[in-house]
């Protein structure tokens, strides 16, 4: 009885990290894509120093969105460190080495 409730408790455990993971990676994709909106046409502009001087607020706004992206993107194998635990310590501790720093 007592193993039934704790793969109750597991499959709650695991269904939040699965949500939380999920809106990790919506918050890093809509962040991308918003970065791409206000930074894209600066950037890819040939003068884009000039540009960047004549929209600095829209620049840093961009700026600001990849800064979001990465940190959500990056969350997404802390997150998922204590359910690649179970499996493999060393791998689990590789994911968030090798996928946080990136």
């Amino acid at each position: 009885m007592t193993n039934r409730i704790e793969k109750g408790e597991n499959m709650d455990s695991n269904r939040k990290t699965a949500t939380i993971v999920g809106v990790l990676f919506i918050i890093g994709t809509v962040a991308g894509v918003l970065s791409v909106v206000f930074a894209g046409s600066i950037l890819s502009d040939p003068n884009y120093l000039i540009k960047i001087s004549e929209n600095q607020n829209q620049f840093v706004l961009g700026a600001l969105c990849v800064l979001t992206m990465g940190f959500s993107l990056a969350m997404v194998p802390v997150m998922m460190f204590p359910i690649f635990r179970k499996y493999n310590e060393a791998l689990a501790l590789g994911s968030v080495v090798f996928r946080g720093g990136a």
